[in-house]
């Protein structure tokens, strides 16, 4: 049985001779980690100018629907929901009763039924009118405007950022579709054309790619969010993953059109991600991705790390069942977990692990 440590691997890897191969691959935690972050440096300033700790009012990390007045319910100690939020808002505006009273913010994997909820709800509303399909146009460009509005996540998680940046990565892949890691006027545009376009949207900032696999805010109709939206991103990413595998021998590991190619190439780091089986686009990446890397020798498989946070005994069965589907998953695809009790320690031990300065 192979008892490597999990985090010395990806110490040695992120550390060594090699250590610009490596790609992370962030979702919202990361950004939640930043604005939290954030908020409690500006706590430290602002308690020694006047005694008080403010909270992260405005932030769409805020524990509140975004753009709801009055005080955060625990300015000093904010709580992020992440996407909820975002999701709660726009189910408000668009007046989804139904939808808004289903969002269970601690029931993991179900943003995406959440969503095609709404255009359901919004389609039976208008079937003469309107399609579910108009519909969705609408409800993304509510998102992205919601995104372009929150500057209070953008002014918190900017240090945060900042210094991950300085690390000096080559390729970053966001599923994010905020602008939280471009520097002021960057902006996305695709790499490749044709049928794999859709899996090469990216954009420079601070020396690095970065890449987004579900969309960005710039283009509304990019964000992938829904059934619909998964299957046709699935297809750009199939037809990027043939494009690439038919390429001559050997192949290169940088500078590729696509985000498909990237990942199939290089050693990936998942973190902020909850990788529940309802990530369709990144299971069918990272299954394509073993068989695609199956016949090369184990010491020139590229690793994959998968940054995830064991839950405690007294949470939900949904939870511990999303977990235990997450690891039984990273066996399956030969993909090294990284474990840990609570975000506090498990930020603490990845930053250590890949040099990033607290």
């Amino acid at each position: 049985m192979n008892r490597t440590n999990p985090w010395k691997k990806l110490e040695r890897l992120a550390q060594g001779a090699h250590s610009s191969d490596l790609v992370p691959v962030l979702g919202s935690g990361f950004v939640t980690q930043a604005v939290l972050e954030g908020a409690r440096m500006m706590a430290g300033s602002a308690s020694e100018r006047r005694g008080v700790t403010p909270g992260i009012e405005g932030s769409l990390r805020s524990p509140r629907p975004h753009g709801a007045s009055g005080p955060p319910s625990s300015a000093k100690r904010p709580r992020p929901v992440d996407w909820y939020a975002l999701l709660e808002g726009v189910a408000k505006e668009f007046q989804c009763v139904r939808a808004a009273s289903m969002i269970e913010r601690d029931v993991p994997g179900q943003t995406t039924l959440l969503w095609d909820a709404m255009l359901a709800e919004l389609a039976q509303r208008s079937p003469r009118t309107t399609s579910a399909h108009a519909w969705e146009a609408k409800l993304r460009r509510a998102v992205a405007r919601r995104l372009r509005e929150d500057t209070v996540t953008l002014e918190l998680s900017r240090s945060f950022v900042d210094s991950f940046l300085r690390l000096g990565w080559d390729d970053v892949l966001s599923y994010n579709f905020d602008r939280v890691l471009l520097t002021a006027g960057a902006r996305p545009t695709h790499a490749a054309s044709g049928a794999a376009k859709r899996a090469s949207l990216f954009a420079e900032s601070s020396g690095a790619r970065i890449w987004f696999p579900h969309g960005h805010q710039a283009d509304p109709d990019s964000i992938v969010l829904g059934a619909h939206a998964y299957g046709v991103r699935i297809a750009a990413m199939q037809a990027a993953f043939d494009s690439h595998a038919r390429k001559p021998l050997p192949r290169g590991a940088r500078k590729l059109d696509t985000w498909v190619a990237t990942a199939l190439e290089r050693p990936l780091l998942f973190m902020g991600l909850s990788l529940t089986r309802e990530e369709w686009t990144i299971w069918w990446l990272l299954t394509q991705r073993a068989r695609f890397l199956a016949r090369r020798p184990q010491t020139r498989r590229p690793a994959a790390f998968v940054f995830a946070r064991r839950p405690s005994s007294h949470e939900r069965l949904e939870t511990h069942a999303a977990f235990q589907t997450l690891a039984r998953a990273c066996e399956l695809l030969d993909l090294t977990l990284l474990e840990f009790s609570d975000y506090a320690s498990g930020w603490k031990k990845v930053r250590a692990a890949i040099g990033w300065p607290v």
